[in-house]
């Protein structure tokens, strides 16, 4: 299964672009800080994510400001066939209150 879901802030993002069909496409950072239990112990976790959005989803991207927190859902994927580099496709998010 490849499969994740992440809270973060959108540390930056691009200008909406479209593919030659058409279809829109943004690219973002995402900025994840939390605390997390590894090996009995409480380790500070801090990560900016490369993240991407195709279709309706990065319309919505867009128009979100970026400094609220948001639980971001997708999976990882090499950036391309030269970069095997992890790149982060979302799929869905929510904002967390």
């Amino acid at each position: 299964m490849n499969r994740l879901e992440i809270s973060a802030v959108i540390e930056g993002r691009t200008a909406i672009r479209y593919t030659p069909a058409g279809i829109p496409v943004i690219s973002a950072a995402l900025h994840h800080q939390s605390r997390q239990m590894e090996a009995g112990t409480v380790r500070n976790v801090e990560i900016s994510l490369p993240a991407v959005a195709i279709g309706r989803i990065a319309e919505d991207i867009q128009k979100l400001p970026s400094n609220c927190l948001y639980r971001f859902e997708g999976f990882i994927a090499a950036r391309s066939l030269k970069s095997q580099d992890p790149l982060f496709h979302i799929t869905g998010f929510s904002l967390i209150e």
